[in-house]
């Protein structure tokens, strides 16, 4: 009897320091003075006998629209979030999902490549306990950039990313691009950027966002696409960039200025990649979220109701 009254005393215990104080289930262990793997059993026998019950606010129509978005593009996974007021609040929601995502989806003795901006530092910040993948890598995308936001950086988002998992991160030394040919050639060439760009294209999940050549975009507000830039773009039909590389509606490539000469994986490179998560949203990035997935390039997405209410109205155009 005692032995069974210790057992229920310890469930209780442990999902209240679980699920009411937040503690991570490490800070569950030590805090009970059991192994982590104990934890997991009291959580789960707490959730069995009815003493823990999960109650969702989503709405059911919203899994319903994620399963139609999975079947009309094609798509592994859709997760999606509220529609923010802001965009702040946007790219938190976003991160937030995102970075439970990442965890469901990261493996051992793999390589996760990441990508970089505003909505990913949001997920890399998201990031929290104590994970451990056995043997994962992370590697940056893309090379990095002299002018950006604060840790918005490729690396310093693969780096978080990284330290988190307990996952080495290894950086692609070189600007995100460059004004001519004969520099792209010998960065490209150099052993060591060639080794990352190598480890890249291994990856077995990437994680990106998407973003679009309005004013507010960051390549375009940090300076990195000037005006005879964008213009050059619009012109050959381009809506988006994924990593740096611009594709147009339809989600095909289209040819760049002669002033940019991405550092990184190219679109096919990126397409071959087995898991592909792209976190993106907001109403000024629909038509890039919409050319992204009409080009191919994601197997899972995560979104916002917004933009997932005009992706099934554009999905529907066709039925």
């Amino acid at each position: 009897m005692q032995e069974i009254e210790k057992k229920s005393s310890d469930t209780a215990r442990a999902a209240w320091l679980y699920y009411i104080e937040e503690m991570t289930q490490s800070d569950v262990a030590k805090k009970l003075g059991v192994s982590r793997s104990t934890v997991i059993r009291l959580l789960q026998r707490a959730r069995q006998s009815g003493l823990v019950t999960i109650s969702l606010g989503v709405p059911q129509e919203t899994f319903e629209v994620e399963r139609d978005l999975e079947k009309l593009y094609g798509l592994k996974t859709v997760r999606i979030v509220p529609e923010a007021d802001d965009s702040i609040a946007q790219r938190r929601w976003l991160g937030q999902v995102a970075a439970v995502t990442l965890q469901e989806m990261a493996r051992p003795n793999s390589i996760m490549a990441v990508s970089w901006g505003r909505t990913l530092r949001a997920m890399a910040d998201s990031l929290h306990g104590d994970v451990t993948v056995p043997g994962m890598q992370t590697v940056a995308l893309i090379g990095g950039l002299h002018n950006a936001d604060r840790g918005t950086n490729p690396y310093e988002v693969a780096e978080i990313v990284g330290q988190f998992f307990k996952a080495p991160a290894r950086a692609l030394y070189a600007p995100v691009y460059v004004r001519n040919t004969e520099t792209a050639a010998g960065l490209i060439s150099d052993p060591g950027l060639a080794e990352a760009l190598d480890m890249a294209r291994r990856a077995s999940l990437v994680v990106f966002s998407v973003g679009s050549l309005s004013e507010q975009a960051t390549m375009l507000r940090l300076g990195y696409v000037n005006a005879t830039e964008k213009e050059f773009l619009e012109n050959k039909g381009a809506v988006a960039d994924i990593a740096c590389r611009w594709i147009d509606g339809d989600g095909a490539p289209v040819d760049l200025p002669p002033t940019i000469h991405p550092i990184g994986l190219s679109m096919g490179d990126l397409r071959n990649i087995p898991q592909r998560l792209m976190v993106a949203g907001g109403t000024s990035k629909h038509q890039a979220i919409l050319a992204g997935l009409r080009g191919g390039y994601a197997t899972h997405l995560i979104t916002d109701e917004g933009s997932a209410a005009m992706l099934l109205a554009e999905a529907r155009k066709g039925i």
